[in-house]
């Protein structure tokens, strides 16, 4: 019984160190944001965090994990097509994503000062956009949300359009 229970603990200790490192180094544990985050490094932890949430939301589509972590409850949205609050949005973005032709490129992330943006290229079955989400902090947490989306015919005369 006891060789059984150090071969048990062994092994459980071995899979906890495997899965909380990469290559020997230690794997970031899962980003909660802070509502409550001040201080002179906020500016730095606000870009940390609009680079989170844009790697999961934009490069994974896993809306839902960027959402429980980066926009934890309250969420004012200035969408006119959108309702209020972050299930709805949760949801409508889930579906829209689950569309594997769906496609997010050309992106570029900002935050600090408050503020956040992610600008990037949105290619649909039917339409290519050009989209620019801009996002309110409270702390290292979204709370707000505006978007401003361009289609993109292939035909602007502009050869520097969009991006």
């Amino acid at each position: 019984m006891r060789l059984f229970s150090t071969i048990l603990t062994v092994c459980s200790l071995a899979a906890v160190a495997s899965a909380s490192s990469v290559n020997g180094r230690p794997r970031p544990g899962p980003q909660v944001c802070d509502p409550k985050a001040r201080g002179p490094k906020l500016e730095a932890k606000q870009q940390e965090a609009m680079a989170g949430f844009a790697h999961l939301f934009l490069g994974k589509h896993d809306v839902k994990a960027a959402y429980d972590r980066y926009v934890p409850g309250e969420y004012i949205q200035h969408n006119p097509f959108a309702e209020q609050g972050r299930e709805f949005a949760i949801d409508f973005l889930s579906e829209s994503f689950a569309d594997p032709t769906v496609t997010t490129t050309n992106i570029t992330v900002f935050g600090g000062q408050g503020y956040g943006a992610m600008h990037f290229k949105l290619t649909t079955p039917n339409t290519t956009f050009a989209v620019v989400d801009y996002l309110r902090f409270k702390g290292t947490c979204i709370v707000e949300h505006w978007d401003v989306l361009q289609v993109i015919t292939g035909n602007e005369p502009n050869p520097i359009a969009f991006f």
